[in-house]
């Protein structure tokens, strides 16, 4: 139970940075002379609104998370577990089709076992 709030949060806030990017993507082109009232409701469409309740969300989930683990444990594992969902979602998701090159996958790759090696004081502590 000790790692719920952190794992929700960590996915609350890939996901929000994920309909973020969405919302930015389905956005209509505007005129340059659109009005201030055109410009906000094509800016808060339902995908970054959605965004904007996640990161809320995720926030409350994350502060959870602090009455369980030393902020320098926390916050490398949001970031980085964070890097790690949002770069395999730009990658598999056909709105994206971002590419991952060799050097990213092996970062990737490192960050993961940075994140092993971050919460092996965890582990010992038990």
């Amino acid at each position: 139970m000790r790692y719920f709030f952190l794992v929700v949060a960590l996915v609350m806030n890939a996901g929000a940075n994920i309909l973020l990017k969405m919302g930015s993507k389905t956005a209509k082109a505007l005129p340059t002379d659109a009005g201030l009232m055109d410009k906000t409701m094509n800016f808060l469409n339902p995908l970054t609104i959605a965004a904007i309740v996640l990161f809320a969300a995720n926030i409350l989930a994350y502060r959870k998370a602090l009455d369980a683990f030393q902020l320098s444990i926390a916050y490398p594992i949001m970031v980085s577990g964070g890097l790690v969902l949002v770069t395999a979602a730009a990658w598999a998701l056909p709105i994206f089709r971002e590419e991952i090159t060799l050097v990213q996958l092996v970062g990737i790759v490192l960050i993961a076992i940075g994140i092993w090696l971050v919460t092996m004081p965890l582990a010992a502590a038990r």
